[in-house]
C-alpha cells in the first residue's frame, strides 16, 4: 500500500496512469460523493435554546470501504482523483459530463505532477512572512442574490442582523462599497488589485472597476462568505495552497477560489485534504485566517495556526508536516471557543493576533491574551506526530519579537487587530478602532490607512479577512 505523504506523492498520482478510463469514470462518482462518516460534536452541547452557532464535525473515511468499492488500490485511486478534482475549477466540474471529465482529470493530473516537483524542492527561505512588502491583493465581490440568501437567516450564517450603526446587514450596496473602498485605498498606495466579480454584479459596479484587474465568474448563490477571501487558501508562495473550510455552509468556497486563481494565471500548488491514521482517512480543516508566517531575526520560519472552533485539526498539521520543508516550524495556538454567542469566541487566529514586523528595529506582535493560549502553545513534532507545549513568550523571544496588547476601549473584538499588513510598518485597518489605531501610530510609528467596514464586521470579518496577498515570483 502506498502511504500518504509528500515523499510518495508522485507515486500515488501515477496510479491514474495505470488504470483505464472506465475505472477512472467509476471512481469519480465515489470521489464526488465519498463515503464519509461523521462524528457530530454538537451532540455534546446542551440545547437550552432553539439555536446555537455551528460547531465543527469530525469527518473520516474507512480505507477498507474504499478498497471494497474500488479494489485493492482504492486508497491510491481515491487520493489521486480527490486531489485532482479538488483543484479543478468548479465551473468545469459543474458543466462537464463524466466522460469528458476523465480527459480533464488526466490533463490536470499531469500538471499536478509538476507542482509536486516544486513541493519537493521548497526551501524555508522562499516563504513570504506576514510583514513581507505586498504588491498585489485579491478581493471578491458578491452577488445581490448571495446577499438576499442570507437576509433573515443571519443566525445560521453567523452574521449580525444589524451593523454597529444600526443598519440591517448584510446589505448588497454596503458590502460592495466597503470592499471596493479597500481596493481603491490599495490602488492609491501603489498596489495592483485584482477583483473577482460575480457576473450579475458587474453591471452595478462597472464605473468603479476601471482601476482594477477584473475577472468575472458565476458564483454559487449560497456562498456569500467567499468575500472573506483570506479563508479558502494560503499564499505563502507564488502558487497558492488550498485548504478546507470547517463548517458545511462554507464548504464549496474553495472551488470558487480555485476558479479565480486559474483565471489569474496562478495554478494552485496543492490542496490539504486528508491524513491517514490507522486505516482511516481524516479530513483536514484548514482556513487561511488561522495562519501567520513569522520569519525571525536568525532566519527561523514559524507558521502559527489557530486551533479552535474552526481551527486547524490534527490532520492539517500532519499533511503540512509532510508537505513543507523540515526547517519550517508548525505551532498551534489554542483559541477561545463559543457555545451560544459566536462573538465571544475567536473564530480565527487573526482576530486575536497580529504580526506587525520590524518597526524601527523592533519586531512587534499584537495579542488579545484573553482569547488565545497566551502561555501554552502546541508545537507539532513531525517525527512522532505529537504536540509538545511551548510558551508563547518563549517562542516570541526566540524569534526576537516583543508582544503588546493594544487598548480595547471602544474597539471591535472582531477587527481590533485584524488588519492587512502591507509591510514596512503600513497597515490597512478598520477606522472604527481609533484607540488602537492611534496607539500604533503613537507607540510604533505605524502608518494606519483607515477604512470603514461595518457590514464586513457584522459578518465576522475585518480587512485582513477580506483581502488576500498574491505573489508572482
Amino acid at each position: 500500500m502506498v502511504i500518504w505523504g509528500v515523499t510518495m506523492g508522485l507515486e500515488y498520482l501515477n496510479v491514474i496512469d495505470e488504470v483505464s478510463d472506465d475505472i477512472v469514470e467509476r471512481a469519480l462518482s465515489i470521489v464526488l460523493n465519498p463515503p464519509i462518516q461523521v462524528i457530530n460534536l454538537e451532540g455534546s452541547i446542551a440545547r437550552r435554546e432553539p439555536f446555537i452557532p455551528s460547531q465543527p464535525n469530525i469527518e473520516y473515511i474507512e480505507v477498507g470501504r474504499l478498497q471494497q468499492i474500488m479494489g485493492p488500490k482504492g486508497l491510491e485511486i481515491f487520493l489521486a482523483l480527490d486531489q485532482i478534482v479538488s483543484l479543478t475549477p468548479y465551473s468545469i466540474l459543474r458543466s462537464t459530463n463524466p466522460k469528458s471529465l476523465v480527459e480533464v482529470i488526466r490533463y490536470l493530473g499531469g500538471k499536478l505532477h509538476g507542482n509536486l516537483r516544486k513541493i519537493h524542492s521548497l526551501k524555508a527561505v522562499e516563504f513570504r512572512g506576514e510583514d513581507s512588502v505586498k504588491e498585489e491583493i485579491l478581493l471578491v465581490l458578491p452577488s445581490k442574490t448571495q446577499v438576499d440568501n442570507v437576509r433573515g437567516k443571519q443566525g445560521l450564517w453567523i452574521w449580525r442582523e444589524k451593523t454597529r450603526y444600526g443598519v440591517e446587514s448584510p446589505e448588497f450596496e454596503g458590502l460592495v462599497s466597503e470592499i471596493l473602498s479597500i481596493g481603491e485605498k490599495l490602488v492609491n498606495l501603489g498596489l495592483k488589485v485584482d477583483v473577482a466579480v460575480d457576473s450579475s454584479t458587474y453591471q452595478f459596479v462597472e464605473d468603479r472597476l476601471y482601476k482594477f484587474n477584473v475577472v468575472t465568474l458565476d458564483m454559487p448563490v449560497d456562498k456569500l462568505k467567499t468575500i472573506y477571501v483570506r479563508d479558502q487558501s494560503v499564499t505563502w508562495l507564488p502558487n497558492p495552497i488550498i485548504g478546507n473550510m470547517a463548517l458545511p455552509f462554507r464548504r464549496g468556497e474553495e472551488g470558487v477560489v480555485v476558479e479565480v486563481y486559474h483565471k489569474l494565471g496562478l495554478t494552485p500548488l496543492f490542496r490539504v485534504r486528508w491524513a491517514l491514521l490507522d486505516n482511516v482517512l481524516v479530513r483536514a480543516v484548514m482556513e487561511g485566517g488561522n495562519f501567520f508566517v513569522i520569519k525571525g531575526g536568525g532566519g527561523d520560519v514559524v507558521i502559527l495556526s489557530g486551533i479552535g472552533v474552526r481551527g486547524s485539526n490534527w490532520a492539517t498539521f500532519k499533511v503540512l508536516g509532510e508537505l513543507l520543508p523540515e526547517d519550517v516550524r508548525l505551532v498551534g495556538v489554542p483559541l477561545a471557543g463559543y457555545i451560544r454567542n459566536w462573538e465571544l469566541g475567536a473564530v480565527h487566529l487573526d482576530v486575536v493576533f497580529s504580526y506587525l514586523g520590524d518597526l524601527g528595529g523592533v519586531r512587534v506582535a499584537l495579542v488579545d491574551p484573553s482569547r488565545l493560549g497566551f502561555y501554552s502553545l502546541l508545537e507539532y513534532d513531525r517525527r512522532t506526530g505529537l504536540f509538545k507545549p511551548v510558551e508563547l513568550l518563549k517562542l516570541m523571544r526566540e524569534l526576537e519579537v516583543i508582544v503588546d496588547e493594544p487598548p480595547r476601549d471602544g474597539a471591535s473584538v472582531i477587527t481590533m487587530v485584524n488588519a492587512l499588513n502591507l509591510g514596512r510598518g503600513r497597515l490597512v485597518a478598520d477606522g472604527f478602532n481609533e484607540s488602537v489605531n492611534r496607539y500604533l501610530e503613537r507607540s510604533y510609528g505605524v502608518e494606519v490607512v483607515r477604512v470603514d467596514i461595518p457590514h464586513l464586521e457584522a459578518g465576522g470579518g475585518g480587512v485582513r479577512c477580506a483581502t488576500k496577498e498574491l505573489w508572482r515570483s
